[in-house]
């Protein structure tokens, strides 16, 4: 089976030490980073020329402090050891942007510097920007509510040359990837049934809910493989934004395959945070499939002259598939500032053991 670690853009704590008996079985690591809501939000001009300046330091900042990660040490109390150094890539969890739900004025100026600072950061392949890893990231709200914006285009046109797609839906803008024995699905702004908004909405899913079916049915199946769900809002989302109905066969769709952790943004929740979804219920204890938060990665700003935003964080996750079912095991680890990224601390650890079946990859599924 496989050692599979995971960075998410809020990063929780490490853990413990397991026995020599357990760790001398062969594993497989898989290391990747998750994070939300950068923000990227450019000054109020003709021709933007630089970001808002508490922008600018949370976005730069959020930057250096992944940089410096890889290979550094966890304190005691976070399970010691070092951050895995073979980071197999970033998972950004949307509104890449701020100005992209605005129009008019200075606003399109804006949102396309603001675009061109993302990019110049996060790039896409791990070579092509700041941050030395493979992005995938799906849209938010700030990026267009109803999917229909040039970030969404680009999007899915990223979608094509992507490292690791395994499947894209019809519209090319849900994807799905795989890290080891781990599948990965992206599925935008929310899980919902067809292109447009329902009526009296807020946002448009844009298909998510058929793409989610199909790619559950042919790239998991029976075979119990764990699966990671990621798109922008939280589950207890306001009804107008989430309708109830879509959340509900958002649960119907999931509950008979193995998912091991849904990744959400769009709260700016400080610190991050874990919780349960029964389906009808979320909270921390509640027993169900576990969701995580990983506060947002840059939204700050100075607003009327006032600092606004400078609490951020991001994810650590590590996910260990050793051969059987019984020593697989999943370490979610949150790393936090309360200062735009100025200092930072490892804050907390959420940990459980998984299933992960042994199975070759080739092997066919078939539906549950």
């Amino acid at each position: 089976m496989i050692r599979s670690f995971l960075i998410l853009c809020c990063v929780f704590a490490s853990a413990p030490a397991l026995g020599d008996d357990v760790a001398s079985v062969a594993t497989t690591r898989i290391c990747f980073l998750v994070c939300g809501d950068p923000q990227y939000l450019a000054e109020h001009a003709d021709k933007p020329m630089k970001l808002d300046p508490l922008s600018e330091q949370a976005n730069s900042g959020f930057v250096k402090r992944v940089l410096a990660l890889p290979g550094s040490k966890l304190p005691e109390t976070m399970g010691g050891g070092t951050v895995a150094t073979d980071l197999r890539g970033l998972i950004n969890t949307g509104d890449l942007i701020d100005s992209l739900d605005k129009n008019g004025g200075q606003y399109p100026a804006m949102q396309r510097f603001e675009w061109q600072r993302f990019l110049a950061d996060y790039g896409l392949t791990g070579k092509d920007g700041r941050i030395p890893l493979p992005v995938y990231e799906i849209h938010g709200n700030h990026d267009g509510p109803q999917g229909d914006t040039f970030v969404v285009d680009a999007i899915i046109a990223r979608n094509k040359i992507r490292s690791g797609v395994v499947s894209v839906s019809s519209n090319g803008l849900h994807y799905s990837w795989d890290w080891g024995p781990v599948h990965l699905i992206n599925l935008g702004m929310f899980v919902g049934e067809g292109e447009q908004r329902r009526e009296d909405h807020h946002y448009a899913p844009r298909a998510s809910l058929e793409f989610l079916k199909a790619d559950l049915v042919k790239h998991v199946g029976d075979s119990g493989r764990p699966v990671i769900l990621s798109h922008h809002l939280h589950l207890d989302a306001p009804e107008y934004d989430w309708p109830a109905e879509d959340l509900a066969a958002y649960y119907d769709a999931i509950q008979d395959y193995n998912v091991v952790a849904i990744f959400n943004g769009h709260t700016h929740g400080s610190p991050p945070k874990h919780r349960r979804w029964d389906g009808k219920r979320i909270g921390p204890d509640v027993e169900g499939i576990d969701n995580y938060d990983p506060d947002d990665a840059g939204a700050s700003k100075l607003h009327k002259g006032m600092p606004v935003g400078l609490a951020h964080g991001l994810l650590y996750v590590e996910i260990i598939d050793r051969a059987g079912a019984d020593h697989d095991q999943m370490t979610v680890r949150s790393y936090v500032t309360r200062d735009n990224w100025e200092t930072a601390r490892w804050d907390r650890l959420w940990q459980k053991q998984i299933e992960s079946p042994d199975r070759e990859l080739d092997e066919p599924a078939t539906a549950p």
